[in-house]
């Protein structure tokens, strides 16, 4: 440590050399009036202060440095501040750390315990500067609050500094330094008295609880449990570990039951430790096989690593890995309390690697009862080109949407959600969506559809009261089939489920739906809308309610109005309170591909309507299908003269996108052919099993001017 600056020097006849500002302080002689005089002079010319602080006691010492040999001198710190006896009774008996500061920055007086802090003898404090007194405190600091209090007399209270002791070096201590100016009148001296409180303990708790707060904050943002590993490793390093891994058994990352056999593997490390694992590497199970035996923290101290603190992510019982840590500070060991607070980061980090696992495994359920992925489903057959959107659990776990293939190359659009959450609501909708296929293959209208799926809903509803579950199903849902020979699109909707339609020419037909009662709750009866639509037109279905003019609806518009927004990317901006969201773009059908022709009602219109039909797959260069096709057609004009009600048409559709051949025959009739098995001595019966036999599928559907009889054929390339 360097020698303290003496507040004045002598040559070898005790002549005054240097005289500094404390010294004129001091005796009240400037530096004019102290230098080149001897001490008997200044004396015998009445200097009383002098008088005084030489009564005080004065250190005098060889001063190093130069030609020619002077002498320091040094007062001490009786004389070279005057306090009140308040002052002097603090500095003997108070437990607190006092320093009191000269003007010129020097420590003048000290109390035990500023000392006992330091580990230090007070002369070795006495005389020193603000920065060798505090040097292990962040010294600079401590000496601009010193000045800022001299120079405005505004108390500071509570300045934290941090650093060490010669009395504990290993560790680093927190102090609390208050600062307050006093001024003396009557020697015109200001000095400070800082108050110094070795607060490590509230500091330390504090810092934790802030960790803690911290952890919980960043910690579990995300349902992956890989991401939660991540967001531990950024929490503990670097305040609580110079490096830091995560290693999970794989049994946690894929969401599946904890295995017996440990497959330990890095799925998180720090980037800043030489030694850590490599992040998705394999780990032996060999080093931590008393973690995984007991299950407790452990601290250890290697050689090679320091000091290292490893413990268990564990969720009741349930072992998902461990987190290791490694201190690099030498200051900074893994205390008790330090383990603790860890111990307890560590366990909200497993139970939010938990929470992610049950997340996984509601999301995979919500897709297997979903029954497949929105990338798999049937595209629009060439009637519509689509794009949607599906979040299949959270708030989205009772949504679907549906693309359903229909007879004369048509295609259903379904967007629907099941009220509440949850597996149930889960388990809700791949019902209600299985049944929606089911009666989407009878061809009914959508509103009919819709009465018939209100009926299913209070059904399931009334089963789950039987077991107990006391909330009422109920669910929204928009049902729309799309003919892309007529240019015509027919809508019905339960609920308050949205749609919209941007038209061709960039403007929006905001003609509303008729509104109605969601599934499972009484209302009127479900009607259906019927809209004439140019090709190129857009239609948008919701899962959810949203009223015209709202936020999704707006962004929508101005989204869809950029023509050179991809669709994806429209998707991907709207808000997550939409769980199912389905974009149709219409389509027409080349009127090329559509032959319809009137059958008189008379059996010897039947040649003619094989002919025509031949006609027409030659033309079309599908004479594979010349036959069976013959054959239906025979069939079903036949029974349509013989059961049904005029006027009879017939119509052929070639779809080339979905590569089929549909037969239509229509009557005026709602009776509603049977199929039967004809037995071998039977004359008749054997019409529409034969077409049913040639065709890949064929049905009924009715209107309100009859019923058609259709067989869908696929041909090759």
């Amino acid at each position: 440590m360097s020698q303290p600056s003496p507040i004045a020097a002598l040559d070898e006849q005790g002549t005054v050399v240097a005289w500094s500002r404390t010294a004129q302080r001091l005796t009240g002689l400037t530096e004019a009036e102290a230098l080149g005089r001897r001490v008997p002079d200044l004396l015998a010319a009445g200097a009383e202060a002098l008088t005084e602080v030489l009564r005080g006691g004065l250190t005098i010492g060889s001063l190093t440095g130069g030609d020619r040999r002077r002498w320091g001198v040094w007062p001490s710190a009786d004389s070279a501040v005057r306090v009140s006896p308040a002052v002097d009774a603090a500095f003997t008996q108070s437990p607190i750390g006092l320093h009191l500061i000269a003007d010129d920055l020097r420590i003048l007086r000290v109390n035990k315990a500023a000392c006992a802090m330091r580990g230090l003898p007070e002369d070795s404090i006495l005389g020193r500067s603000v920065q060798e007194a505090f040097a292990r405190y962040e010294p600079a600091a401590v000496e601009r609050v010193v000045r800022e209090v001299l120079a405005t007399g505004e108390p500071v209270l509570d300045h934290l500094v941090r650093g060490t002791s010669p009395a504990d070096p290993e560790h680093e201590h927190a102090l609390a330094i208050s600062l307050f100016r006093l001024e003396n009148t009557d020697t015109r001296t200001m000095s400070v008295v800082a108050e110094a409180v070795d607060v490590t303990p509230r500091e330390r708790n504090r810092e934790r609880l802030a960790l803690l707060h911290r952890a919980h904050e960043h910690i579990g943002r995300s349902l992956d449990a890989v991401r939660c590993a991540w967001e531990l490793v950024e929490v503990a390093v670097p305040d609580l570990a110079g490096a830091a891994f995560v290693a999970l058994f794989d049994a946690a990352v894929q969401s599946t039951a904890p295995s017996d056999l440990p497959g330990l593997r890095c799925v998180a490390a720090s980037t800043d430790g030489e030694d850590m694992p490599a992040v998705g590497s394999a780990l032996a199970p060999e080093p931590f096989a008393q973690i995984l035996s007991d299950r407790v923290p452990h601290v250890e101290h290697l050689a090679a690593e320091g000091r290292v603190l490893t413990l268990p992510l564990l969720v009741r019982d349930t072992l998902l890995g461990v987190v290791r840590l490694r201190h690099l500070h030498p200051r900074r060991p893994y205390d008790e309390a330090a383990v603790r607070l860890v111990a307890d980061i560590a366990a909200y980090t497993a139970l939010c690697i938990d929470n992610a696992q049950h997340y996984e495994h509601a999301h995979a359920t919500a897709l297997a009862l979903h029954g497949s992925d929105p990338g798999s489903l049937p595209a629009g057959r060439g009637a519509v080109e689509t794009a949607q959107r599906y979040l299949p659990t959270g708030p989205g776990a009772g949504a679907w949407f549906d693309i359903v293939p229909l007879s004369g190359a048509r295609v259903a659009l379904t967007v629907g959600q099941v009220h509440g959450g949850g597996p149930g609501a889960t388990a809700a909708m791949g019902q209600l969506r299985s049944a929606i296929h089911a009666l989407a293959g009878l061809d009914l209208d959508p509103h009919d559809l819709l009465a018939r799926l209100h009926n299913t809903t209070r059904r399931l509803g009334a089963e789950r009261q039987a077991v107990g579950d006391t909330r009422k199903l109920t669910a929204t849902c928009a049902y729309a089939v799309h003919d892309p020979v007529a240019k015509r699109c027919t809508v019905a909707r339960a609920g308050r489920q949205s749609l919209a339609v941007l038209l061709p020419d960039g403007t929006w037909n905001d003609r509303p739906l008729p509104e109605t009662s969601p599934l499972g709750e009484d209302g009127p009866p479900f009607a259906a809308e019927e809209f004439s639509f140019p090709p190129g037109t857009t239609v948008v279905l919701l899962s959810g309610p949203d009223p015209a003019g709202s936020d999704t609806l707006r962004r929508l518009r101005a989204d869809l109005g950029d023509r050179s927004a991809a669709a994806d990317d429209v998707l991907g901006r709207l808000p997550a309170d939409q769980a199912a969201v389905l974009l149709a773009r219409t389509r027409a059908l080349d009127p090329a591909d559509v032959a319809t022709w009137d059958i008189d009602p008379e059996l010897t219109a039947v040649a003619a309507a094989r002919r025509l039909t031949i006609g027409r797959l030659a033309r079309w260069g599908l004479n594979d299908l010349e036959f069976a096709a013959e054959l239906t057609v025979s069939e079903l004009v036949t029974n349509a003269i013989r059961h049904g009600t005029p006027p009879i048409r017939l119509r052929l559709v070639r779809n080339p996108a979905a590569r089929t051949l549909t037969c239509e025959i229509s009557d005026a009739s709602p009776a509603a052919p049977h199929l039967r098995h004809a037995r071998a001595g039977d004359e008749g019966g054997r019409g529409l099993f034969i077409s049913g036999e040639l065709s890949d599928s064929w049905g009924v559907r009715w209107s309100s001017e009859g019923k058609t009889v259709w067989t869908e054929t696929a041909f090759g390339t």
